[in-house]
């Protein structure tokens, strides 16, 4: 059965998880919900990255929170190490993160087995931290405290290395039109950021009440904001991983095949 996906991943993400959703038989629009800034590398903050790359040995482990703080941090920290560290682990967010990090070269990359979120990374994390380790966590600016927050209560030092800022696209009325007429069947949205965006941009054009439209999220937190938001027709994702996204997907369909 093919369905119609609204893909709303920044513009650089959105290219893989199309050809993912595309070779499973559906039509795809891609409609970035999220626009992904580069810090400018001569700001306040582009400046404390800096230094923060130059000290990356200090460092017991690198928390690398998506593949955007990868594309961002990554070849800053190139400038000062030609070959990287090896006396820390760095973990992912997630396995496409994961990947983005292996195909740098980069050692001892770690994820979470549970899933792909900041509590199923910590599962694995805490256990192997020791009071007065220091954790550098690679993120955008004005992310979650969960990680900084239990690291922080088991006596561990952390600092943050914020490459990025997110912000919402302005979408023009021939966008707002070209996704009125898709009619999506299914909205893929990667975090509470881009849902909040999709509600404020898009959710007033389409029929969202409607049960033959329904939202794929890629966390109970997230879900637990989209319900509150109204949108009771949800999808939830293990992750906001292709795979995870694509697994999804097939569920749904097979579920839709059962009730015709």
């Amino acid at each position: 059965m093919s369905l119609r996906v609204l893909v709303t991943r920044p513009q650089a993400q959105a290219s893989s998880t199309v050809a993912a959703i595309s070779a499973q038989g559906h039509q795809v629009l891609p409609m970035p919900c999220l626009e992904i800034v580069p810090v400018v590398s001569d700001s306040d903050q582009g400046q404390v990255n800096k230094y923060l790359a130059m000290d990356l040995d200090a460092y017991a482990h690198v928390i690398v929170v998506s593949t955007n703080a990868v594309a961002c941090f990554l070849p800053l920290v190139e400038d000062y190490w030609p070959q990287w560290p090896h006396a820390q682990t760095w973990w992912a967010m997630g396995a496409t993160t994961q990947a983005a990090l292996q195909a740098a070269d980069i050692p001892q990359v770690q994820r979470a087995a549970a899933g792909e979120t900041s509590e199923d990374l910590l599962q694995g994390l805490l256990p192997l931290m020791k009071t007065g380790d220091k954790v550098l966590i690679v993120r955008g600016l004005g992310g979650r405290e969960t990680l900084a927050q239990a690291l922080e209560e088991q006596g561990v030092k952390v600092d943050y290395a914020q490459c990025y800022s997110r912000q919402a696209p302005q979408l023009s009325s021939h966008d707002i039109a070209q996704v009125q007429a898709f009619d999506p069947q299914v909205v893929v949205l990667q975090s509470g950021e881009t849902l909040l965006n999709f509600e404020a941009s898009l959710s007033a054009h389409l029929d969202t009440t409607n049960s033959s439209m329904h939202l794929l999220l890629p966390s109970e937190r997230v879900m637990t904001m989209a319900q509150e938001l109204g949108y009771q027709h949800c999808l939830l994702s293990a992750g906001a991983s292709d795979q995870a996204i694509c697994h999804t997907l097939s569920q749904y369909e097979v579920r839709i095949a059962g009730q015709l």
